[in-house]
């Protein structure tokens, strides 16, 4: 489709200052932006924007569609709040290399989007990922637990030589397939069995397809500081060029005081050499795997294994038991957003403190009845976040928005999502124009910054020769209005959204 988009008020992408013009699409590719329309432009299709912001489509920089976006290809979630690119594959949990260790795994993980896992590598997930014709651009990273499932299964293991050298030709296999980075997620099963020899192995392999680094850190709370440690030191030692921090924060209040100090370790890793960045949803709950709630021994467990030994008649009182030892704050502070644990559906959006006192039942028994009946898919939203940190976060030049989302029609029927799978890219930009910084330096950072730093090509900026990925919007109508109670509400603002200069999103009558 070639059309044109005049009297736009164009903010390209760069930071630079923006201009009322006018943008030509060309079979989906930008053919001309400017000013002043030069004659012998061709169009098909005019549409006057009337004044609002045109601008690169935007790019989560951290996403989980890796196989919602089989079972979803219309990504509702994410086109409606402008999305047209998304980096998934992130917290070391990646569709790919799939075999025989880790296939019956991945398969239970995803059960909910009763989607075939019948690839073996990156290239076949890809071509499966075209062919369902999705409205966004899914960028993969090879991820790290993966991999070493398919090398050694999810058991308790320290990678042998053999195995190590294993796992580098299998990451070597994803980057010369097209993967984007390499992800970890070292507070996740098998992932937190590695050490720093395995970790810095792969990273070789990384440095060596000049290829970014992005870790959902060992220890966001308690330990984060030796974290980063833990991060640089094998980055360092790797000759790694780029390391992204997914999902930057510090969890627990006890820890808040530690934001200075992490400021100031990812400030002298850049001065070490290393090009540091980072991603952030702008909300104070996390969410992931209800699962991560239990103490030890079970937090060592994958979900798979813990749902087949919550069967087992003997050692379910003994998880109960280890449930019930949490805090009554624990309680008051965890929220449960999914399950598909029959009965329960009701009190998703609910913490389980308030679910105990409409049940009458305590948490830990609540809890323990939902991981029984459904630990892989049951997600859990945990308070622990500072409002302050969450915004000096925002505002460093280095943080590109991420929703830390999957892919997920309007109903609820491939589950719920936190509000930021709807609204995170909206309430980014309303919480960074409130700080004071400029429209063209808040649609930087969610545009051609993300692109930078996957190294996407000809995606991020509006200009001549790249993809038309683009989205129309009202900046005095955007908002997100999605809630834990109701985080399916679409936002408002986003009139229309192009995926290489096709309309994936529209809403209004331009």
């Amino acid at each position: 489709m070639n059309f044109i988009v005049k009297n736009a008020y164009i903010h390209d992408g760069s930071g630079s200052k923006p201009y009322n013009g006018a943008v030509v699409v060309n079979e989906g590719v930008i053919n001309f932006c400017g000013t002043e329309l030069p004659a012998g432009v061709n169009f098909d299709i005019e549409i006057d924007a009337e004044g609002r912001i045109l601008a690169p489509g935007f790019i989560d920089a951290h996403g989980h569609s890796d196989i919602s976006i089989l079972a979803a290809p219309e990504a509702i979630g994410k086109v409606s709040q402008g999305i047209t690119t998304e980096i998934s594959g992130n917290c070391g949990l990646a569709p790919f290399p799939v075999n025989d260790l880790n296939r019956e795994h991945l398969q239970e993980l995803y059960r909910r989007y009763d989607v075939s896992i019948d690839w073996s590598d990156l290239r076949g997930y890809l071509h499966e990922v075209r062919r369902r014709k999705p409205a966004i651009n899914v960028i993969p990273l090879a991820g790290h637990n993966t991999l070493r499932a398919a090398v050694c299964g999810y058991n308790e293991h320290k990678l042998s030589i053999s195995e190590l050298h294993q796992a580098q030709k299998l990451l070597d296999q994803c980057f010369r397939q097209g993967a984007a980075g390499f992800s970890s997620g070292l507070l996740y099963v098998p992932g937190v069995f590695s050490d720093a020899r395995e970790i810095t192995a792969l990273l070789d392999v990384v440095a060596a397809h000049h290829k970014p680094y992005t870790t959902h850190l060992r220890s966001e709370g308690k330990a984060v500081l030796e974290s980063l440690e833990e991060t640089f030191s094998a980055a360092l030692v790797a000759g790694l060029e780029r390391v992204h921090i997914s999902h930057l924060k510090v969890s627990g209040s006890e820890n808040w005081h530690k934001m200075s100090e992490v400021f100031y370790k990812l400030a002298h890793a850049r001065s070490m050499g290393l090009k540091v960045t980072a991603d952030r949803y702008p909300y104070t709950e996390s969410m992931t795997q209800l699962s991560v709630i239990l103490p030890e021994p079970y937090n060592k467990l994958d979900d798979v294994s813990l749902e087949k030994l919550m069967l087992n008649e003997a050692e379910f009182p003994k998880i109960k038991a280890a449930l019930k030892t949490l805090s009554r704050e624990r309680w008051q502070t965890s929220r449960l957003v999914s399950t598909a644990a029959s009965g329960y559906s009701r009190y998703q959006g609910m913490t389980f403190a308030a679910i105990s006192e409409q049940t009458l039942l305590h948490p830990s028994d609540i809890c323990a009845d939902i991981l029984r009946a459904d630990a892989a898919g049951s997600m859990g939203a945990f308070q622990g976040m500072d409002p302050e940190n969450m915004h000096k976060i925002l505002m460093k030049p280095y943080v590109a928005c991420g929703t830390d989302e999957t892919a997920r029609p309007q109903g609820y029927e491939l589950g719920r999502s936190h509000p930021r799978g709807f609204g995170s890219f909206p309430e980014y930009i309303k919480l960074l124009l409130q700080a004071g910084l400029p429209m063209q330096q808040v649609i930087r950072r969610v545009t051609a910054l993300p692109a930078e730093i996957f190294g996407l090509q000809q995606r991020g900026l509006v200009k001549s020769g790249f993809i038309a990925d683009l989205v129309l919007f009202s900046p005095d109508l955007l908002e997100s209005r999605a809630t834990f109670a109701a985080p399916h509400n679409l936002s408002r603002g986003i009139d229309i959204v192009w995926k290489s200069g096709k309309i994936t999103w529209q809403q209004g009558d331009l």
